[in-house]
């Protein structure tokens, strides 16, 4: 058995292959080396040999696939039709994630871990760098909320304020990370939420969330209209423990209210608990104004320093306060000339700068 594989020999063929079925098929033969090994009663040493190459093979792999299985993108160099599903590789989504997720552990821990597990005689597995690619996830997903970037610009610099109707407003397509907004939840309103849809397939980045709340009363009209225009992903339990709603025409007394949460395209972003916490509604800026609390979880659960969030219904501009403060971009829309100089203040405020307030007006342009 020990004259049937060399280790050496198949490490540099997997590094340096380049063909996707080629380094398959030295998997495959791998595995199935590994298998008759453990059958024939081989030590574990001779089984590690083989289980190494199959490893390596699945990480070369997963580095291949997403060029492998890319789809969209400029047809005139790379038509749709030339794009291969899984199935054409053969291969199933969870392989497909496994080989991807090894693929990405950093080179140094990858050499390390195999290292280890030979030296200390243990069974060398690919779920144990699958765990080890779980935890490099979680690390890495930390160190980026806890790293502001280096060219992030002053606060003053990462916001703009725009007056006037969202539905008018020119911003640049495919510019935005994230969409937060809290629409009015009244009939009168609910047709404001197409709209929201529309704005929102135009200006997000490919994978970008649109965070909107909503009333439960005229939920399905609200879907009903959204779903056309933009991807229906979950929707979120926005809990306010203390404010009670009581509803009379359904007999409920309500204590959250849904953040219904779409994706342009595929989402490719982080788990999401789905619960959010705000320590209750702030009416001292705004009528319909939420919580700084329950804005920085949405904030903190799905972006990262830096990132560009937009309100396209703005108010007074809590969601932007908090992005603010959270070391993220914003731009706030709002047709209430008052609100935007009053978002402005509290921006500036947030900074440490002083404007004096313009003189309340009872005309809502």
């Amino acid at each position: 058995m020990g004259q049937l594989i060399s280790v050496g020999i198949a490490k540099r063929q997997v590094a340096l292959a380049t063909d996707f079925d080629e380094l398959k098929d030295l998997r495959d033969k791998a595995e199935v080396l590994r298998l008759y090994a453990k059958k024939a009663g081989e030590g574990l040493k001779q089984q590690n040999l083989c289980a190494e190459i199959k490893i390596r093979a699945e990480r070369r792999c997963g580095e291949l696939l997403p060029d492998q299985i890319k789809r969209g993108g400029d047809r005139i160099s790379r038509p749709r039709l030339a794009n291969l599903t899984l199935k054409d590789l053969g291969l199933s989504k969870y392989q497909s994630h496994c080989w991807q997720s090894i693929a990405k552990i950093p080179d140094d821990i990858f050499e390390a871990h195999i290292a280890k597990v030979k030296t200390k005689n243990r069974e060398l597995t690919t779920a144990s760098l699958l765990r080890i690619a779980k935890e490099q996830r979680r690390k890495d997903k930390d160190l980026r909320k806890a790293t502001i970037p280096d060219d992030l610009p002053p606060m003053t610099e990462r916001f703009e304020l725009i007056h006037g109707k969202f539905q008018e407003v020119d911003l640049e397509p495919a510019s935005i990370d994230i969409i937060i907004t809290d629409p009015p939840y009244n009939k009168k309103h609910v047709s404001l939420y197409k709209d929201l849809a529309v704005f929102a397939s135009d200006v997000l980045k490919p994978g970008g969330s649109l965070l909107v709340m909503s009333g439960l009363y005229y939920l399905p009209e609200i879907l009903a209209l959204m779903v056309p225009h933009i991807n229906y992903h979950w929707t979120l339990n926005y809990f306010t423990p203390g404010s009670t709603l009581q509803l009379w025409q359904r007999k409920v007394m309500s204590c959250w209210k849904p953040v219904i949460w779409f994706v342009k395209g595929k989402y490719g972003g982080g788990w999401i608990k789905d619960v959010c916490k705000s320590n209750g509604p702030d009416k001292g800026h705004h009528k319909m104004g939420q919580s700084e609390s329950g804005m920085a979880d949405l904030i903190e659960k799905f972006t990262y320093p830096g990132q560009t969030i937009c309100d396209p219904l703005c108010g007074a501009g809590t969601v932007g306060v908090v992005a603010l403060k959270m070391n993220r971009h914003f731009i706030g829309i709002d047709v209430d000339k008052q609100a935007i100089e009053t978002a402005k203040i509290r921006f500036l405020e947030v900074g440490g700068y002083e404007e004096k307030p313009m003189p309340k007006s009872k005309e809502a342009i």
